[in-house]
């Protein structure tokens, strides 16, 4: 794993520090320095702009557009028009100048720069003094997003100068935001000058979702401009020496994604929001987040002793999977860079079901279950999928914003089947936490009806008729393509059949409506059956291992430590055919699928399968360290599971993959929480009891991690010798070690 990181950040435990600008690393700060609140994200651009590099950045879930032009195809189930999450109006620009010189950090003399963002808050602070001829004027920008009232955002721009002097200011609510710098998705439908309320009501071409932004200034303006798609409110300012002035600037957005295009209604809501958020001072603003985020580490913070580095790290990976989602509606999911960046369009992937739901299963169940009704709202699509790929019942996408297949590369959104039984997989594993009936009986059984369903028609059985299994599918190694029984696959539609015919057969649900809803006799009952029974599962038992797919130990062998490390990524220097003809692995396959139940596996399979896989693995994808850690620490290899560990909770704050420019890697951050949890400290949550195994990494002193579980908030501390347990809720059980034990307050047992 030749990755090595650009450290340029202070360590702190609770803030993300830049202290002195670096220009050459403009646009990994603006990731970096992201704020979200699931509803909407704003990347950390200068409010005041520059000719540096930039990717001005703000979006809202789920507002989307359309390609502009079909992927010419003459082919069925093939992708034709993809769709993204798009650029939106930029609501925090700003414009300041004395005289003839315009402030641009690129160009103007400056000094004292420091950039911070307190994780205990959300706020995002920016100073620096600007030295123009006559003059040194301290300049502070902070900013905020409402985690509570998440349409709402807050801006304070603080001006101090050491000489009487004339300053210029302008604030924008600009709709003209290029996307990926070269198209704007929005038209203007108006603009909004009421009073001391200004702003702009947008629409998007062909998706006509809506978008409506109003601001108010604490400041009366000196004049304001219309101009295409931006409101500029500008104030003339007769800055005394030594004394500070303060633009307090509140903005609303509301955002309609159902294409209703009611303007006067959401004008109405925006202003409504705007007037209940003038009545807040900035500072209760930000005692409001506090609050926020002081309940959010009660339920799941972990604290680490004796690496500073380790800690400032899975903080912030806590902190951006609370600013990104939290469960703040049902049709929002989580994009593979969150609200934080434009690369790969926003999508959200099947990491979403089996890296990203963990930490929330174990915070906070209503985000858990929220993420679930995505998959609900959109099965319809999944339906749709099905039908163009000639199955039955319901087929996920690969990529999607809104449960249409994004991805137009057959090969992963025709071949790839792991959405399906990852979405499966989630109901199960939030299932086994909550036992929520309720949502099985309204939704879940549903689901999975529609999901065995399709993997049964999309199966086949050999030519004797002997196995049931899936043929011409990529598994979760896209390294190898068009293969046949990938044992991932194939392992995991057994287990969706078993766990329908477990469902069907619990007496806990009325389930006839459903059946007869989802097309279901006893005929395909019996079919599903039969395929269960005989679904080729790729194992030896005296190697213990299973083959990743048919066919794949006669695959000729490259020694992964043999390839040069320019040639890395190898999308990038080998050809796109030359990837397929060999063993290597780009990310765990048949581990994937043990780490997925481990229950199912003795010590051994596990050992045996890591030890042949892992050498093979290259690790193209960053998903990939943290599931190795796991199972490194489980089979006791303390220093390769260090190893694989060492950058996974600063992949982004170090920028280890050099790509940080683009967003933050938001399910990477979420498998660096489950490295410590499943890993270190040795969580499984397979079985309706969960287990814990802790042990301590060489480098730390103690280890402490907070859980919320069955309605209980579990503190555990791991230290050298023993592991003490703080509870609050009634004693609960769990495995320690593979042996029960009643958990209760203030309990301590020896490691």
């Amino acid at each position: 794993m030749a990755k090595v990181s650009s450290k340029y950040l202070e360590i702190n435990p609770y803030l993300i520090i830049e202290d002195g600008y670096h220009i050459d690393r403009h646009q990994v700060s603006e990731s970096i320095f992201s704020l979200c609140n699931e509803y909407m994200g704003v990347r950390g651009f200068f409010e005041e702009g520059t000719v540096t590099p930039h990717l001005i950045g703000t979006y809202f879930n789920g507002i989307i557009e359309n390609s502009l032009e079909d992927t010419p195809s003459a082919y069925k189930g093939v992708v034709k028009r993809s769709h993204f999450t798009i650029n939106s109006v930029n609501f925090l620009k700003c414009q300041l100048s004395v005289e003839d010189e315009k402030l641009d950090l690129a160009t103007s003399k400056y000094h004292d720069f420091k950039r911070t963002l307190d994780m205990r808050s959300g706020l995002l602070t920016r100073s620096f003094i600007w030295e123009i001829k006559r003059a040194n004027i301290q300049i502070k920008f902070e900013r905020l997003l409402d985690m509570v009232d998440c349409e709402n955002a807050y801006q304070r721009i603080t001006l101090c100068s050491d000489k009487d002097i004339k300053l210029h200011l302008s604030l924008h609510m600009d709709g003209s935001i290029l996307h990926w710098g070269n198209h704007c998705y929005w038209d203007i439908e108006d603009f909004i000058l009421e009073d001391d309320v200004y702003g702009l009501m947008e629409k998007t071409p062909t998706t006509h979702q809506s978008l409506v932004a109003v601001m108010h200034v604490n400041h009366e303006s000196n004049s304001i401009v219309k101009k295409d798609k931006e409101i500029i409110v500008h104030y003339d300012l007769d800055l005394k020496k030594n004394e500070e002035v303060v633009f307090d600037r509140v903005i609303s957005v509301i955002v309609d994604k159902n294409s209703d295009n009611n303007f006067e209604e959401m004008k109405k809501e925006a202003k409504k929001s705007l007037k209940s958020a003038k009545k807040h001072s900035f500072e209760q603003k930000i005692e409001k987040n506090i609050k926020y985020f002081k309940e959010v580490y009660d339920k799941s913070d972990i604290e680490i002793e004796g690496s500073d580095i380790d800690q400032q790290g899975i903080r912030y990976c806590i902190f951006q999977l609370e600013q990104n989602y939290h469960g703040f509606a049902e049709d929002n999911n989580i994009g593979a860079k969150g609200l934080t960046g434009e690369a790969y369009s926003g999508h959200a992937f099947w990491d979403s079901e089996t890296y990203c739901l963990p930490y929330y299963l174990f915070s906070n169940q209503k985000a858990a279950m929220n993420l679930l009704m995505f998959r609900y709202h959109t099965l319809e699509e999944a339906k749709k999928r099905a039908i163009d790929l000639d199955c039955e019942g319901a087929c996920y996408p690969i990529a999607t914003r809104n449960g249409k297949e994004a991805c137009s590369l057959w090969q992963h959104a025709s071949c790839q089947i792991q959405p399906t039984t990852a979405v499966g997989y989630a109901i199960f594993h939030y299932m086994n936490i909550y036992q929520d009936d309720e949502f099985m009986q309204k939704y879940g059984l549903e689901m999975m009806l529609e999901i065995c369903k399709f993997l049964l028609s999309r199966g086949q059985y050999s030519g004797d008729n002997k196995t049931f299994g899936y043929y011409g599918v990529m598994g979760p190694d896209e390294f190898q393509l068009m293969v046949n029984n990938n044992t991932y696959t194939n392992f995991m539609a057994k287990k969706m059949f078993n766990y329908l015919f477990s469902l069907l057969s619990s007496n806990k649900y009325q389930t006839s409506e459903l059946l007869e809803k989802c097309g279901y006799s006893e005929d395909l009952l019996k079919k599903m059956h039969d395929a269960e029974e005989k679904m080729l599962i790729l194992y030896d038992d005296k190697t213990k291992l299973f083959e990743q797919h048919d066919g794949f130990y006669k695959l000729p062998h490259i020694d992964i430590h043999s390839i040069p490390v320019t040639d890395f990524p190898l999308y990038s220097h080998w050809s796109y055919d030359r990837i397929y003809r060999n063993d290597i692995i780009k990310q765990p396959d048949v581990l994937m699928f043990m780490f997925l139940y481990p229950s199912d596996f003795t010590y051994e399979q596990k050992k045996a399968n890591y030890e042949y896989y892992e050498p093979r693995c290259i690790h193209e994808s960053s998903l990939s360290p943290s599931i190795h850690s796991i199972f490194a620490s489980e089979l006791n290899k303390d220093q390769e599971a260090l190893d694989f560990f060492s950058f996974a909770t600063r992949l982004d704050l170090d920028d280890y993959n050099r790509n940080t420019l683009e967003g933050l890697h938001m399910t990477s951050i979420a498998a660096a929480w489950m490295n410590i949890v499943y890993g270190f400290l040795g969580l499984r949550s397979d079985k309706e009891i969960i287990s814990i195994s802790p042990s301590l990494p060489s480098r730390w002193h103690k280890y402490a991690v907070n859980l919320f579980y069955k309605d209980r908030k579990i503190r555990i501390s791991v230290h050298q010798n023993r592991i003490h347990f703080s509870l609050k809720g009634k004693p609960i059980e769990i495995n320690v070690y593979n042996k029960p034990l009643l958990i209760k307050d203030n309990l301590v047992i020896n490691r």
